[in-house]
This record gives C-alpha cells, structure tokens and sequence, in this order.
C-alpha cells in the first residue's frame, strides 16, 4: 500500500477538486438537465401514457420537444457566450427528451422500441458521466503524476 500512496494522491487531489468544482463545468450542467429530464419522461410515459399533445390527430412525441429544444440552444450557443450554464442545463433536456425516444425516430416508427431507447440513454448517460467525472479526474491529476516522475 506504501508503494501506491504516492500515485494514489493525484487522483484523491483530483477528486476532491472536481467535486468541489464540478458546478463550474458545461458537463456537469448538461448531466443535471439529462437525467432529470430522462426521469421525469420516463415515469409519464410509464404512468400516464394518454397524456400527450394531439395536432390534427397525430401524437406528438416527446423527442420533437428535444429537437426543438436542441436546435433552439443550438442556435443561442451560436449567438450569444451568454449563460453558458443555463445552455448546458437546457441542453442536457433536450438531449433526454430526443433519445429517450430514440428506437422510434431511428426506426421511423410510432412504436415505442423501449431497447434501443434504453441502450441509447445508458451510452449517453455513461458517456455524460465519464465526461464530468473522468476526463476531469484524469486532467487533475495528470499534472500530479508528472511531478512524480524521476528526473533524469
């Protein structure tokens, strides 16, 4: 254990300042608008499956809500450097609502395919986490590890 303590202590050192840190990180907002949002869509399809938005008798998927909010952070990133936090958040949102649909507008389909919409959230979730989580761990402590490194 005493020949891993000095690796060990960059990532410790890297934890603790992502964690304190994290509310500063586009990712870490983007993550707090994804899941909630999964959530929240997925317990009112689940539990309330005729509440849906009728227009001339076609049912309005819930992933139209997330293109169109998509497109609309889309074009505020472009225009504005502005609430970049607020972006994010919204943006996480948008993303949940349009791939917890996923199977049904990558089939073309008004059928809920609930696996490829799951197996869609579970990479994006993963790939959210890892990008809040472990490319900020690994870019903290990297600056440690170096320092550790015999000199020649």
């Amino acid at each position: 254990m005493l020949l891993l303590r000095p690796f060990l202590k960059p990532f410790r050192y890297a934890f603790r300042e992502l964690i304190l840190h994290r509310r500063k990180q586009i990712p870490f907002w983007i993550l707090v608008g994804f899941l909630p949002t999964f959530f929240l869509a997925r317990f009112t399809v689940q539990h309330f499956p005729y509440l849906f938005v009728h227009v001339h008798g076609t049912h309005v998927h819930h992933f139209i809500y997330g293109f169109f909010v998509l497109a609309t952070m889309g074009f505020i990133a472009l225009i504005t450097d502005r609430a970049r936090r607020v972006q994010a958040f919204f943006y996480g949102a948008g993303l949940a609502l349009a791939f917890d649909e996923f199977g049904m507008w990558v089939r073309l389909t008004d059928h809920y395919n609930i696996d490829a919409s799951e197996d869609a959230i579970a990479i994006i979730a993963a790939i959210l986490v890892f990008l809040v989580y472990g490319i900020g761990i690994v870019r903290r402590a990297l600056p440690q590890l170096k320092k550790l490194r015999p000199r020649r």
